[in-house]
C-alpha cells in the first residue's frame, strides 16, 4: 500500500491545482467631467472583460464614490481571506496619480491612498502570482518599489514626473476586449502581449498628431508572458449537466489535494500519505467517468 502511495504521492505534483484568477478593478476620480467619464467607460469595458473571463463572483470593481481608501482597504482585506496561494491576482487602477518626488497616491474620493499602504495591502493576499496595472498619471513612481516577489507591473508612465492624463488604460481595455493583441490567435491575452499592443497604440497616437510623448509604457517582472489577464470567449461549458457535476467534483478534489500537500509538515507520515492516496484514487475515478462522458 505505502509503494502505491508514495507513487502517487510523487506524481502530485504533476496534477494541475484548481487555481482561480481574482480581478480588482479601481477607478479614481476625475476630478473633471470630462476624466471622469472616460475613466468610468475604462473601468466599464475592463470589468466586462474581467467578468467574461472568470465570472462575476471573483471580480470586485470600485470605481466613482464607492472608489474610498476604507472600500479599497476592505476589498484586499476580503481578498486576503478568499484567495490562496496557488490563485492569481490582477489589479487594474485607473485615474489620475501623482508624486511629489517621494511618495506616490492614488486620487480617490476622500482621502487618496498612498503607494506604501497599497503595497502592503497587495503583499497581504497569499495569492503567489500577481499583476498590477497601474494606468494613471506618475504610475512609473510605482515601478521599482511594486514589483518583484512573484509580481509583475505595468505603469502606464516611466516615471512619477509624467504626470499629464494617460492614454493607456483606453488601449489596454481595447487590447484585452477585441482581440487585437492576440498574437497567436489562440483565443487567450497575456499581459505581455497586452503591454506590446498598448504600448504601440500610446506612441502611435502621439506620433498620429506629430505632439510629444507625454507617456511611456513600462514593464517590469518575468510574469506577464505566463499570466492569462483575458479569454476572448467565454469559458467552454461542458456540454452534459452530468459532465457539469464531475467538473465540480474534480475541482473540489483538486482543491482538497492542494490543502492537504499544504499541511504535509503537520501531519505524521503514515497519515498524510493515507489521506493522499484516498483523495487520488477518488480523483482518477472521476476523470476516469469524465473521459469516459467525453466519448459519449
Amino acid at each position: 500500500m505505502f509503494v502505491l502511495a508514495f507513487a502517487l504521492a510523487a506524481s502530485v505534483v504533476a496534477l494541475p491545482a484548481h487555481a482561480e484568477l481574482y480581478y480588482f478593478i479601481v477607478g479614481g476620480l476625475g476630478g473633471e467631467a470630462k476624466y471622469q467619464e472616460q475613466f468610468d467607460k475604462q473601468v466599464k469595458d475592463l470589468a466586462a472583460v474581467a467578468r467574461r473571463t472568470t465570472g462575476n463572483a471573483r471580480v470586485v470593481v470600485l470605481t466613482g464614490e464607492g472608489a474610498t481608501r476604507e472600500a479599497i482597504e476592505k476589498s484586499l482585506g476580503s481578498l486576503k481571506t478568499r484567495a490562496k496561494a496557488t490563485d492569481t491576482l490582477a489589479v487594474i487602477l485607473v485615474g489620475h496619480g501623482s508624486y511629489d518626488g517621494e511618495a506616490y497616491k492614488l486620487n480617490l474620493p476622500g482621502p487618496d491612498i498612498d503607494g506604501a499602504e497599497f503595497l502592503k495591502l497587495l503583499a497581504a493576499v497569499p495569492a503567489r502570482s500577481q499583476l498590477v496595472v497601474n494606468t494613471t498619471s506618475a504610475s512609473g513612481a510605482t515601478l521599482d518599489a511594486w514589483a518583484g516577489d512573484g509580481r509583475t507591473l505595468i505603469t502606464a508612465t516611466r516615471s512619477g514626473f509624467e504626470r499629464n492624463a494617460t492614454r493607456f488604460a483606453t488601449h489596454w481595455a481595447k487590447a484585452l476586449g477585441d482581440g487585437s493583441a492576440d498574437i497567436n490567435k489562440n483565443g487567450v491575452i497575456t499581459a505581455q502581449e497586452a503591454f506590446d499592443y498598448a504600448s504601440r497604440e500610446v506612441a502611435d497616437s502621439f506620433k498620429a498628431t506629430g505632439a510629444l510623448a507625454t507617456e511611456h509604457p513600462q514593464i517590469k517582472g518575468d510574469g506577464a508572458a505566463r499570466f492569462m489577464v483575458a479569454r476572448l470567449g467565454s469559458a467552454p461549458a461542458p456540454a452534459t449537466p452530468a459532465l457539469a457535476a464531475l467538473d465540480r467534483q474534480k475541482m473540489a478534489l483538486e482543491e482538497k489535494i492542494e490543502a492537504l500537500r499544504l499541511r504535509r509538515a503537520e501531519l505524521p507520515n503514515d497519515e498524510y500519505l493515507n489521506q493522499l492516496q484516498a483523495l487520488l484514487l477518488q480523483l482518477a475515478d472521476v476523470q476516469g467517468k469524465i473521459d469516459e462522458a467525453q466519448k459519449e
